[in-house]
């Protein structure tokens, strides 16, 4: 049986307005690289074309299982450091990745 690989999406949606966008990434390693992330989060912000006061919220959802987690922030000028922007999408997949451990390792199914 082979399992096909759905990879991650990266989704940046306006709070208010509930207009998003996203990408689908199907190695989402690559996002652990600063200069990588920074560049998907800015490219999807470009694409939202949100005022730098807009809050938004940024979403990594693992296609494969479904599990998603966000965060959010007080508007896209919190994501112009690109330090900040690399750091809150590799804290998102690691999150996502924690939950895929404990689905792994819990026999208990909680």
């Amino acid at each position: 049986m082979t399992s096909e690989n759905r990879g991650y999406t990266l989704r940046v949606s306006g709070q208010g307005t509930h207009k998003s966008v996203e990408k689908v990434y199907l190695k989402p390693m690559a996002l652990y690289v600063p200069d990588i992330a920074f560049k998907a989060v800015s490219e999807l912000l470009a694409e939202l074309a949100l005022s730098a006061e807009q809050e938004l919220t940024i979403t990594v959802t693992n296609n494969n299982n479904g599990v998603s987690v966000d965060k959010d922030f007080a508007g896209a000028s919190d994501l112009s450091d690109p330090q900040n922007a690399a750091d809150a999408v590799k804290d998102l997949i690691n999150i996502v990745r924690g939950y895929e451990s404990d689905e792994e390792t819990n026999v208990c199914g909680w």
